[in-house]
C-alpha cells in the first residue's frame, strides 16, 4: 500500500488545485465564468497595497506588506510578514507562511484556501472565524521574538571596574564572511573585544564591537555588551541608541567613520561615546 502513496498524495493535491481553480481578468476574480472578487495594486508612497473587493467593487481589506520591529535593533531591523486588514475586517488577518510575496494570484489562491473567499464571494462569517483563530504575528516571528526578549533584559548588564574611559582598547579578530546583524545577506565582519585598563598588564573586558560593511544599507558599526546584547549603532553619521532609543545628531556625538587601518578606533570612539552616556 505504501507504493500507492505518492500517487494519492499527488492525485490530493491535483484536487485541491482544480476545487481552487479560478482566473482574474482585468482586475474581476472568476469562477466558472463567475465574478465572485475583484483586486487591484495600489501604488502609493512608501509600501504598495493590494485592495480586494466583493462583486460590488465594495471594498473588503487591504492586503499589504508589515512588518514587526526587532526589540534588539529597533528602527535598524524588522521582520517582513503579510497580512488582510481594514475595510470590512474586524481586524488583522495574518498570512502566516514564512517567506510568501504577494501577487493577484497568491492572493486570492490563498483566500480561496483559507475559506475567506468561496465560489459565491467573500464570506464575512468564515472570515471572523479565521481573524479570532489565527496568531497576530507568525509563529517564526514570535519565536524570534520571544528569544529576543530573554537577551533585551539583559541590556541594561555592565561589567564593574575601576578603569576610566581614558584607558579604552580594542583587539580586533580577522575579518570574515558573516550573515548581516540587520537581514539574511552575506557581509564582511571584523569583531572586536573592548577593553579598559592596561593592554600590556591589569585590564578587563566591557564589551564588543562589529563592523560590518557589504550590504545594501551601507556600513555600519555596533556595539555589545558581554552578554551579546546591541547597545547602539552607527550608519551614515547617525548613532542610534537602543535603550532607551534615541537617534543622536552627527553635532551631538563624537563618533566618525574611519577607513583602513583605522576601523579600530571608529570602534573604540564608539565605545566611549556609550561609557559617556553610561550605557557600557
Amino acid at each position: 500500500m505504501k507504493y500507492y502513496l505518492p500517487f494519492i498524495s499527488a492525485f490530493l493535491v491535483f484536487i485541491t488545485s482544480e476545487a481552487q481553480n479560478f482566473k482574474i481578468k482585468k482586475g474581476e476574480v472568476l469562477i466558472n465564468k463567475t465574478k465572485v472578487a475583484s483586486i487591484q495594486k495600489v501604488k502609493q508612497k512608501g509600501t504598495n497595497y493590494y485592495l480586494l473587493s466583493d462583486i460590488n467593487n465594495n471594498p473588503i481589506c487591504r492586503v499589504q506588506d508589515l512588518e514587526q520591529q526587532s526589540l534588539l535593533y529597533p528602527t535598524d531591523k524588522s521582520y517582513p510578514f503579510r497580512a488582510f486588514f481594514g475595510e470590512k475586517l474586524s481586524d488583522t488577518l495574518t498570512i502566516t507562511k514564512k517567506n510568501y510575496w504577494l501577487s493577484e494570484k497568491r492572493i486570492i489562491d490563498y483566500a480561496l484556501k483559507i475559506g475567506m473567499l468561496n465560489d459565491t464571494g467573500f464570506d464575512e462569517s468564515k472570515t471572523q472565524e479565521l481573524i479570532l483563530s489565527t496568531p497576530k504575528l507568525p509563529e517564526w516571528i514570535t519565536e524570534r521574538i520571544k528569544g529576543e526578549q530573554e537577551l533585551v533584559e539583559q541590556r541594561q548588564f555592565k561589567v564593574e571596574r575601576t578603569f576610566k574611559q581614558e584607558d579604552t582598547f580594542v583587539k580586533s579578530y580577522e575579518s570574515r564572511q558573516a550573515t548581516s546583524q540587520l537581514n539574511k545577506s552575506i557581509v564582511t565582519q571584523i569583531k572586536y573585544d573592548i577593553y579598559q585598563g592596561d593592554p600590556n598588564g591589569n585590564n578587563i573586558l566591557i564589551g564588543h564591537g562589529i563592523y560590518e560593511t557589504g550590504t545594501v544599507r551601507g556600513t555600519w558599526l555596533f556595539i555589545l555588551n558581554t552578554k551579546n546584547v546591541p547597545l547602539a549603532s552607527y550608519s551614515g553619521a547617525k548613532l542610534k541608541l537602543y535603550e532607551p532609543f534615541k537617534e543622536i545628531s552627527p553635532l551631538k556625538h563624537e563618533v566618525t567613520t574611519l577607513s583602513g587601518t583605522s576601523k579600530s578606533e571608529s570602534i573604540k570612539q564608539m565605545a566611549i561615546e556609550l561609557i559617556k552616556r553610561d550605557l557600557l
